[in-house]
């Protein structure tokens, strides 16, 4: 003789707890996908660029390279304004004075390397004036021996394209050179180049010292002397 079911069995309550576990589950995922997705839509914001240069020089130099860039609108990038129209000076390089920084929880990192990083982030057409300037030479350490100083001059957007590579002579303190001289169209091309030498510290000199302000890298205790390596002044 069959058993009667028991008025209280029934698979509807077990069918009702696991849904709700389920949509609960559910629930749970889509508020933590909420809470992490503007994190990771920050995470895909790069900082566009469309030129980059590299300034580089061996690590053998204690010696202080700096870059200069003049844009189109006679805005001049260096260590003294570092963002300036669509230019960035990325890496202010100061020979091995700057080469080792303290992490906390981590110690001493070293960077091995002489190199400036400038980048320009839009197109403004027309000339840009690119130098290199010798802003202190460590005798001491280095002796008088002539710096090689490597430029390259890259477009990468929308592929990476060499524009320009060359390596100039440093000889002296407050020696400045100009590595490339370059026309952008307006489509962001390079429609022509030259190396005339257009001097920019010279010109910075002129304006900080109409404005009372001096030519000098932050920390600097004196100002250089502002004479170039054949002792002439600017």
């Amino acid at each position: 003789m069959a058993q009667p079911k028991s008025k209280y069995h029934s698979n509807v309550s077990f069918l009702d707890l696991l849904f709700n576990l389920v949509v609960g589950f559910v629930m749970l995922f889509i508020i933590a996908f909420i809470l992490i997705r503007p994190i990771a839509e920050n995470r895909q914001i790069e900082q566009k660029a469309e030129y980059i240069i590299n300034v580089t020089w061996p690590q053998s130099f204690a010696d202080d390279v700096d870059t200069w860039l003049m844009d189109p609108e006679e805005k001049i990038l260096s260590f003294r304004q570092k963002e300036v129209g669509l230019m960035h000076l990325d890496r202010d390089d100061l020979g091995r004075s700057n080469d080792t920084q303290y992490v906390p929880g981590v110690g001493k990192v070293t960077y091995p390397y002489n190199r400036e990083i400038t980048t320009i982030r839009g197109y403004v057409p027309g000339e840009y004036v690119l130098n290199i300037h010798m802003y202190r030479k460590m005798v001491k350490d280095t002796g008088n021996q002539p710096v090689p100083v490597t430029i390259t001059l890259e477009k990468i957007n929308p592929k990476v394209k060499l524009i320009w590579q060359g390596t100039l002579i440093l000889e002296g303190q407050w020696q400045e050179k100009t590595a490339i001289r370059f026309v952008l169209n307006r489509d962001g091309e390079v429609k022509s180049t030259s190396f005339i030498y257009f001097p920019l510290v010279k010109r910075q000199i002129r304006q900080d010292a109409t404005a009372g302000l001096t030519l000098r890298h932050p920390g600097d205790e004196a100002v250089l002397p502002a004479v170039g390596p054949d002792g002439a002044g600017f």
